[in-house]
């Protein structure tokens, strides 16, 4: 009897517990839904999927029960549709920002320049 009644027991315990996730994963897809129809279609935003994925996409509709994006890769790739369950955070990427590559890119650009300079300055002052 105390094997049946510990059973119960463990079975209403998970039911309680699953009941509480199931709320809470629907209160955050509802969250996620409210900020994606906020954002405008052709905005880049970076997805996490609950799954750990992550990747970056343009935006191009939220619809009731899922977002609707392009991901952005060097290979085309149609169109996706994500569901609200599945996403852990949805964000605007703020295109006005310089990447470390171009600050990089930029700062051994201008290096280049002025030895290039440099190199034709004392040249000229040597052939002289």
């Amino acid at each position: 009897m105390a094997k049946y009644l510990s059973l119960t027991l463990v079975f209403a315990l998970l039911m309680v517990s699953a009941r509480e996730g199931l709320a809470q994963s629907t209160d955050e897809a509802i969250a996620w839904q409210t900020v994606a129809q906020q954002l405008d279609a052709g905005v880049t935003v970076d997805v996490r999927l609950r799954d750990s994925r992550h990747f970056k996409a343009t935006f191009i509709a939220a619809r009731p029960d899922a977002i609707v994006v392009q991901r952005k890769s060097r290979v085309p790739v149609g169109i996706e549709t994500i569901a609200y369950e599945s996403v852990a955070s949805l964000a605007r990427v703020d295109p006005a920002g310089l990447s470390r590559g171009k600050v990089a890119g930029i700062a051994f650009g201008a290096a280049g320049a002025t030895v290039g300079a440099l190199l034709l300055v004392i040249s000229l002052l040597a052939y002289d």
